[in-house]
């Protein structure tokens, strides 16, 4: 049954790479956000959803794993990593410890940096708004005053600023 633990340090490694690449994506995100490259912002969040994916299936087998683990060291099946942990061998136990600081770490990383670039692409559409909020109230028709004093009506041909007095 020892490759069970095997099969369980597979999954956490796969995790791990998972993660890893879902920060460099992160990280290429923030970049198209701050750039304004639609198209670059559009590919990573394809590449996201699909590693997100992934980590969903490699999640899945890490469970399994640690199911079967933890039956295996006499615990519930409902175990998390630390208690598999306490009962592993001294061999398994500093390579298990090792990697769930590792992707703690790294969960910690991720949810920073999808905070992060959540708020840099919310300021980013508050600018934008405000942007075209502002054109639309200068070419938007309306009733202004003329040279002479009189109302008049601004048409699609009008400039932002009037050389009126």
């Amino acid at each position: 049954m020892a490759h069970v633990m095997t099969n369980l340090m597979e999954a956490l490694h796969a995790r791990e790479a998972t993660m890893e690449e879902m920060l460099r994506l992160l990280a290429e995100e923030r970049e198209a956000i701050i750039s304004c490259d639609t198209e670059r912002l559009h590919g990573a969040t394809t590449l996201k959803l699909e590693v997100a994916a992934s980590m969903k299936e490699i999640d899945g087998n890490c469970r399994q794993f640690m199911a079967l683990e933890a039956a295996r060291l006499g615990l519930a099946d409902t175990a998390t990593l630390s208690p598999i942990i306490a009962r592993s061998t001294l061999r398994d136990k500093a390579e298990l410890e090792e990697l769930q600081e590792i992707l703690t770490t790294l969960a910690a990383e991720i949810r920073r940096m999808t905070e992060e670039n959540r708020r840099f692409l919310g300021s980013s559409l508050t600018t934008i708004n405000r942007s075209l909020a502002f054109f639309k109230s200068r070419f938007t028709v309306s009733e202004t005053y003329g040279g002479s004093g009189q109302m008049v009506e601004r048409g699609a041909n009008s400039s932002l600023l009037r050389k009126e007095i």
